[in-house]
């Protein structure tokens, strides 16, 4: 288990809140468990996601996997996402 920390910009909160509750079947087939969605004191638009994945391997696909860049894009996210893949220890 690797937990994988997203952090990125987006256009609009409220808009990508609904692209990204679309996204969940792409979640869900990678078998990834959203901890939580967070969003900037000083910036609502600032988005970070907190979740888990069953491995290195499956979170390195999921977050090269061109229907994701799709529906990021979809979902008005701004700019490269800073994505942190870290083991607990």
């Amino acid at each position: 288990m690797v937990t994988v920390i997203l952090t990125h910009e987006v256009s609009n909160y409220a808009e990508w809140k609904i692209g990204f509750k679309a996204g969940e079947p792409l979640r869900q087939q990678a078998n990834v468990r959203t901890i939580g969605t967070f969003n900037s004191v000083d910036n609502p638009n600032l988005v970070t996601i907190i979740t888990e994945f069953p491995s290195e391997e499956v979170a390195r696909g999921f977050v090269v996997n061109p229907q994701l860049k799709a529906d990021m894009d979809s979902a008005g996210v701004v700019g490269i996402p800073e994505v942190k893949i870290l083991n607990q220890i």
